[in-house]
């Protein structure tokens, strides 16, 4: 009977005094950019309206959950035709925004290894993205990537002379986090 007695203690303080918090990236400080590769050319594109919001352990500073999103129509690659017509190709007028959220978070101090399901252009996937966090000053920095199938959700990969793009549309992304 002690023991139950103790084994319950235990895990009602591990309860009472695990905490978490909610904290919002810095806006100004994050961003996100994609890069599709074709024969002719690769192509950059940038937003920095990149939303994020993870919930943090505040005895270990470890990420719990996240989710994030970005307005499609944000991106920037320098070419207004491309990405005109790159919002026809994802239809954002239909699909404004892609949004991200974990199922599973693996965060190793310095590394993480987020597991979630991402929606884009209407269809959910599931995703592994790998990062990279560090934490000075109260100011978290965590700097990832991931790669999606456009192909997979849906989206017809762009062209150049008849020759579409490659399959994979590669992200990385920046995020900085003031945490008190």
């Amino acid at each position: 009977m002690l023991k139950i007695l103790l084994v319950l203690i235990f895990l009602t303080s591990n309860i009472l005094y695990s905490q978490t918090k909610i904290v919002s990236n810095i806006t100004n400080k994050s961003k996100i950019s994609y890069e599709l590769r074709h024969p002719a050319h690769d192509v950059i594109g940038t937003s920095n309206q990149l939303q994020v919001k993870i919930e943090l352990d505040v005895q270990t500073n470890k990420i719990v959950n996240a989710i994030a999103q970005v307005k499609v129509n944000t991106f920037n690659s320098g070419n207004s035709n491309r990405d005109s017509h790159a919002m026809e190709l994802i239809e954002a007028l239909k699909y404004p925004y892609t949004k991200f959220r974990s199922t599973k978070i693996v965060d190793n101090g310095d590394s993480l290894i987020i597991y979630g399901d991402l929606t884009f252009h209407g269809i959910t996937k599931n995703i592994t993205i790998y990062a990279k966090k560090s934490l000075l000053n109260n100011i978290m920095k965590i700097d990832g990537k991931f790669a999606i199938s456009l192909d997979a959700f849906n989206v017809e990969r762009p062209k150049l002379l008849f020759v579409p793009s490659e399959e994979y549309l590669r992200f990385e992304f920046y995020c900085e986090f003031q945490l008190n």
